[in-house]
């Protein structure tokens, strides 16, 4: 009966404060498929082809997604963390944390952390509250050099830490940026718990400090109640192209690829569940050899930009071939260029996609393109569950690192 009673206050406290508790934020507008709603702009594509993404609601477990601790002593002391090793968001000291999601070439985050600011300074100034609500933010996609020149241009007083890879991210659910989560902490056994999300651009510190300070103290089964009592959010996207507008340009890529070894034969999509992929043979006087194909659709990281859709050629090594743009932008929405095409092209072919492609943002990104960019080098790193499987289903002999792409 008190656990009920504390439950019904709890949920009162929620619509009294006009906190607005949802899975997975309010709107996410570049995404264009939600569930399995058939995408508007290619009606022939079929429902099966269409995948995406769960994100994170009220009531989960916050990821245990390692980080790298920051580099200044006074951003962990205020974290609670008592080494430079590896941590996790749990580890942070406070009933309460906000972690922001973000990216420093995302328009959106560069509003939202004027704002952040601000509540910082609100929480700093307001006495006990700041010992037990932190705030601390993760850099998606960047680099410890980029944040450290965002944190100097926007007098950012809150910690930043990078997440270049883009671990937690993914783990998340890939929301677009800016993306917010408060998670409610407890020890005994240590507990972090989403407690509400925001995935717009928040410019009213005051109603976030109110729904911190109510937030801050409530009883876990609130949020594990609440989530219980909504479904799932999934942002779903699909490729850009029906399967056999996107063949066609993927047997024209092939074809131009082994032009000079034989004609294309045996051409024919693989069964991965993973993503969409092709295989066929060129077929020459001497030799045969099996080329592969990676279609990949993919929301971006920034809620200002549209999302990514292009395909890579490889052969049995593992080696990329060729690169093709579907739908690439970059700022205002503005089509790659041939030469931002071929910049993108050089940076990819040669390389094996059994190994990590890490982004270096002053050498491999596009002019006013640098968050596509990065997209492009972490879906390639994840070419290797793609190679393992057709290593797996037999199209692939078990390797050997080659030197050489032939």
């Amino acid at each position: 009966m008190k656990k009920y009673a504390i439950l019904v206050i709890g949920l009162g406290m929620m619509a009294l404060g006009g906190l607005y508790l949802s899975m997975a934020g309010c709107k996410t507008p570049q995404l264009k498929y939600v569930g399995n709603i058939p995408p508007e702009n290619a009606p022939d594509v079929a429902a099966d082809l269409v995948y995406g993404y769960k994100l994170i609601h009220v009531g989960e477990t916050f990821p245990d997604t390692t980080l790298k601790a920051p580099d200044r002593p006074g951003d962990r002391s205020y974290l609670g963390l008592t080494s430079d090793a590896a941590f996790s968001v749990g580890d942070i000291e406070a009933d309460l944390v906000l972690v922001i999601m973000l990216n420093v070439h995302c328009i959106p985050c560069e509003d939202q952390a004027t704002v952040y600011n601000q509540l910082f300074e609100r929480i700093d100034a307001d006495g006990p509250p700041r010992d037990h609500i932190k705030m601390i933010g993760v850099g998606e996609g960047n680099t410890e050099d980029e944040i450290n020149t965002f944190r100097e241009k926007y007098q950012i007083q809150f910690p930043v830490v990078a997440d270049h890879q883009l671990e937690l991210h993914k783990a998340l659910g890939k929301p677009l940026l800016p993306f917010s989560v408060l998670v409610r902490m407890e020890k005994n056994p240590d507990t972090a718990m989403v407690a509400l999300t925001y995935s717009e651009v928040r410019l009213d510190d005051e109603s976030l400090y109110q729904d911190m300070t109510a937030l801050q103290h409530m009883d876990l089964e609130v949020f594990r109640q609440k989530g219980l009592q909504e479904k799932a959010t999934v942002n779903a996207i699909a490729p850009l192209l029906p399967d056999p507008k996107i063949a066609a340009q993927i047997k024209t890529a092939m074809t131009t690829v082994g032009a000079r070894d034989g004609r294309l034969t045996e051409f024919r999509k693989l069964s991965f569940e993973g993503g969409q992929a092709y295989t066929g043979i060129i077929d020459g006087k001497e030799s045969m050899k099996r080329l592969f194909a990676a279609v990949v659709s993919s929301p971006s990281i920034c809620n200002s930009c549209q999302d990514v859709h292009f395909f890579y050629i490889f052969n049995e090594k593992g080696a990329v071939l060729d690169f093709v743009p579907l739908q690439l932008t970059k700022w205002g929405n503005e089509k790659w260029s041939e030469e931002d095409v071929k910049l993108m092209h050089d940076r990819l072919v040669g390389r094996f996609i059994f190994t990590p492609f890490y982004f270096n943002p002053q050498l491999d990104a596009v002019t006013s393109a640098t968050i596509t960019s990065a997209v492009i080098f972490d879906e390639l790193s994840g070419g290797k569950e793609l190679f393992d499987w057709l290593i797996q289903k037999g199209l692939i002999p078990k390797r050997r690192i080659p030197d050489t792409i032939e």
